[in-house]
């Protein structure tokens, strides 16, 4: 490790751009007490800011954390003085302070974990001070550059690492410049940053994989995707996310920011300053809905509406604790993150959706990445704090809404299929006609009883493949023809299905008559929407996205429903329907998409209701979940 020296040529620039702001410093705040001329006049030659060169050297089982400084800071932060006569500064005070400020660093800077936790470092190494034992001149202590070395131990291989620091005076009258570099063992590609005070940096290491600087090509596209993959798209750790869905039952606005930024905005009450536990972020619900109603106007078809809050979640750094939505944990200030999805349910597919971010500040939330996904795709846009014009807006080309869903008429199939065994009209012509003959020959025969005679015959012959839906003792039961019940059955379980295109439940309901009638109704809406819920999402409701009937066949036995007013009992249905089929559907959030596809068995009872026919009965024989298949939009 290097130790204390004087300047070398490669701080030439950092000192020249020191001596320019001093100068510049000294010129503006040239003091009028006369008595304090001397320390003013020393003031204007020691550097206006603090400058800290940070080295993060980042291996599998430890962090070594390098400092170098300027001498000059240790005067700023523990209130040493030259002496007025000589202008020296004391040799004991400079070596106190130097021992000092390693402590001071140890506590300003921290190193936090992906699970939040603060890692625990130790003084390795103190880069020798050369102090001569008269002191240092009070314009050379700017001139030498000390470092301190730091160790922090983990058991493994971290996967994040937070850095955060707090390198400043008491009085905040001079800022802290504090560069940041960070490289892993095994790439020889550095992570830099120019870092502000309590504003974090993350880092994600690759430990299967990493970069190297000599990576062809196709090894850097590949490095990149990998990475893009396995974070879901979510690459940078400290900026604030929005997507905006625009889907034909409802417009979500998705905001994915740090809590570091947040807090900025929002007051929040904790016990630790450094985080935030699950009973904090319970109570800090009420006031993120209030920021979040209050601002960033989202307006459908010209007039602004008001969000319903579906989730507020808290997690760390890993995007797949908001995609798996894991139970609640406490939360680093550091590191810490809020998803927050906000839902604007609508009837149709808009006409118009406009979406403006307004809640800026310059210190901390100066830019915002939007990604909007609408039926025509994925787009992007960015919002900025040094921008006029923060908005993004969707207009419909054109798309028709929702097609309704049409009952399924009852065309008379069963009563088609039930028949007498006889050829009713013939029979009866044909009797008219042994009236008409026996009647010629009683009273004469004559040429318009031939006439009267040959009507009923031709009648008969005409109608003597007819079969009439004449209940008759002997003939068959009602029944329906497998050919009839699939296409009955077919037509009922696709308009069930297409109900959950809606999103209000009341709408759910309405368009689910179209397929269910009585105790049903509710069951098969229950039954349906659990189906369709991915617990991995928290409990989210898949969208449906394709239903494959594999089979069906004529049920033997009917699904025994209980009615649900025991006054009123039940009919029978007309016939049942045993089905297979296949179920596809979606959960998408923060522009990744959880896609599961299930198989399901099950006997429908069908029953022809006031000419429409309806599922009256249900019951499940079998049901395989598939496995949840992740993929990422392009944005």
């Amino acid at each position: 490790m290097s130790g204390t020296c004087r300047i070398v040529p490669d701080w030439r620039l950092n000192f020249t751009r020191k001596a320019i702001l001093a100068l510049s410093l000294a010129t503006v705040c040239l003091p009028t007490d006369v008595a304090r001329g001397t320390e003013a006049a020393g003031a204007a030659r020691k550097h206006p800011i603090s400058i800290t060169q940070i080295d993060a050297f980042v291996d599998k089982s430890r962090l070594t954390l390098r400092c170098s400084f300027y001498g000059d800071d240790l005067e700023m932060l523990y209130d040493i003085w030259p002496d007025e006569e000589t202008g020296l500064y004391d040799s004991g005070e400079l070596r106190e302070s130097f021992d000092l400020h390693a402590e001071f660093l140890l506590e300003n800077i921290e190193i936090v974990d992906a699970a939040g936790n603060r890692l625990t470092g130790k003084l390795v190494e103190k880069g020798p001070f050369e102090i001569p034992e008269a002191g240092i001149q009070s314009s050379d202590l700017m001139e030498y550059l000390l470092t301190l070395t730091f160790e922090y131990p983990y058991d493994e291989p971290p996967e994040f690492l937070t850095f955060r620091h707090d390198i400043n005076d008491p009085n905040f009258t001079r800022p802290a410049e504090v560069s940041l570099i960070v490289k892993q063992t095994g790439s020889d590609v550095p992570y830099s940053a120019n870092m502000k005070p309590r504003t974090p940096e993350t880092v994600r290491f690759d430990w299967n994989q990493p970069l190297s600087k000599t990576a062809t090509g196709d090894e850097l596209r590949d490095w990149f995707d990998r990475q893009r993959e396995e974070t879901l798209g979510i690459t940078s750790y400290g900026g604030v996310y929005v997507f905006v869905y625009v889907t034909p039952h409802e417009t979500r606005q998705e905001v994915l920011i740090p809590l570091a930024i947040l807090a900025s905005e929002v007051r929040l009450a904790q016990a630790d300053p450094s985080y935030l536990e699950v009973e904090e972020q319970k109570a800090a619900i009420p006031a993120i809905k209030e920021f979040f109603s209050s601002g960033n106007p989202l307006s459908i078809n010209g007039e602004t509406v008001s969000p319903r809050f579906d989730r507020i979640d808290f997690g760390g750094l890993d995007i797949r604790d908001f995609a798996l939505r894991r139970d609640p944990v406490r939360v680093s200030m550091a590191n810490g993150r809020v998803g927050v999805i906000m839902a604007y349910p609508t009837r149709k597919l808009p006409d118009r959706v406009e979406y403006s971010w307004n809640r800026f500040n310059q210190k901390f939330l100066r830019d915002v990445d939007v990604v909007a996904i609408t039926p025509q795709g994925t787009e992007r846009a960015e919002f900025s704090f040094y921008l006029a014009d923060n908005r993004w807006s969707w207009q419909n080309p054109g798309m028709p809404p929702l097609p309704p869903i049409v009952e399924v008429a009852a065309k008379d199939q069963l009563i088609d299929e039930v028949r007498t065994p006889l050829p009713l009209v013939s029979i009866v012509c044909g009797f008219a006609a042994v009236v008409v003959m026996l009647s010629s020959l009683l009273t004469g025969f004559r040429s318009r009883h031939l006439a009267i005679l040959v009507v009923p015959l031709v009648i008969a012959a005409a109608t003597w493949q007819v079969r009439y839906p004449v209940r008759l003792p002997g003939a068959e039961p009602p029944r329906m023809t497998p050919e009839q019940g699939e296409q009955i059955f077919d037509e009922l379980l696709l308009n069930m299905f297409r109900a959950f295109d809606y999103s209000g439940e009341e709408d759910v309901y309405d368009a689910l008559a179209a397929s269910t009638s009585g105790p049903m109704l509710r069951e098969v809406y229950l039954k349906m929407r659990k189906s369709l819920e991915i617990q991995e999402q928290g409990g989210s409701v898949a969208t449906i996205d394709k239903v494959e009937i594999l089979d069906g066949r004529l049920a033997d036995e009917l699904v025994v429903v209980t009615a649900e007013n025991e006054s009123e009992p039940l009919e029978s249905p007309d016939f049942a329907w045993r089905s297979r089929w296949n179920l596809s559907g979606t959960v998408e959030h923060w522009g990744h998409i959880h896609r599961r596809t299930n198989q399901y068995e099950a006997v429908f009872n069908v029953r022809n209701v006031d000419g429409q026919w309806k599922f009256t009965g249900y019951r499940t024989i079998d049901e395989k979940q598939g496995p949840v298949v992740r993929s990422i939009r392009k944005f």
